[in-house]
C-alpha cells in the first residue's frame, strides 16, 4: 500500500511575534524567477535598466503614493534581484497575526504581495514578460534596528552594482 500524500508545510521565515503593520524600518530583497536578468545589465560597476527594471522602479516608488503609511526610501536594482528599503510610519487597523488566505491590510507582506503582482500585471501589459514566474517566491526582510545598522545596508547596496561578479545572486550571462 501506498504512502498517504502530505501536504508539504511551509516553514514561514518571518520572526514570531513580530507585528510587521508596525512603525519600522526594512531592507528587503526580492528576486526574479529561477534569478533569470530580467532588470538589466552590469557593466564596468554601473545598472544600466531594461524597460522591466524601470517599470520595477517607477512601481516600487509608487507604493507610498498608494499607501500613505508607507515611505520608499533607497532603491537598488540588480539584473536578477532588488534591494529597497521601505518604512512604515503608521500602525494599521488591523490583526497583527497573518495567516494564509487572511492578508493584513498594510503589513509588509501585504505590502510585498501586492508590489510583486502589480510589476507582474503591469510586465504582462506592456508585454516585457512572458507567463514564466517573473518572481522568486517569498522575499527576504531584515528589520533596521538603528542609525547605525541603515548606514551600514545602505552602504551594501551602493556598493552592490561594483561587486556585482562577487554577489551571491551573481549570473554570467
Amino acid at each position: 500500500m501506498a504512502a498517504p500524500h502530505r501536504i508539504p508545510v511551509r516553514r514561514s521565515i518571518r520572526l514570531r511575534r513580530f507585528d510587521y503593520r508596525s512603525p519600522n524600518a526594512f531592507f528587503i530583497t526580492l528576486c526574479t524567477g529561477q534569478r533569470r536578468c530580467l532588470f538589466g545589465r552590469i557593466d564596468d560597476g554601473v545598472m544600466h535598466s531594461s524597460a522591466l527594471g524601470c517599470l520595477v522602479e517607477h512601481l516600487w516608488r509608487q507604493i507610498g503614493a498608494r499607501c500613505s503609511h508607507v515611505v520608499t526610501h533607497d532603491l537598488v536594482l540588480m539584473p536578477n534581484h532588488l534591494h529597497g528599503i521601505l518604512q512604515i510610519r503608521t500602525e494599521g487597523d488591523a490583526p497583527q497575526q497573518e495567516r494564509f488566505g487572511k492578508p493584513v491590510p498594510g503589513s509588509l507582506p501585504t505590502l510585498m504581495r501586492s508590489f510583486k503582482s502589480a510589476v507582474t500585471r503591469e510586465a504582462r501589459l506592456r508585454r516585457l514578460a512572458t507567463h514564466v514566474a517573473l518572481w522568486q517566491r517569498g522575499y527576504h526582510e531584515h528589520v533596521i534596528r538603528n542609525q547605525q545598522d541603515y548606514l551600514r545596508i545602505a552602504q551594501y547596496m551602493a556598493d552592490n552594482p561594483r561587486r556585482w561578479q562577487q554577489d551571491r545572486f551573481y549570473v554570467a550571462v
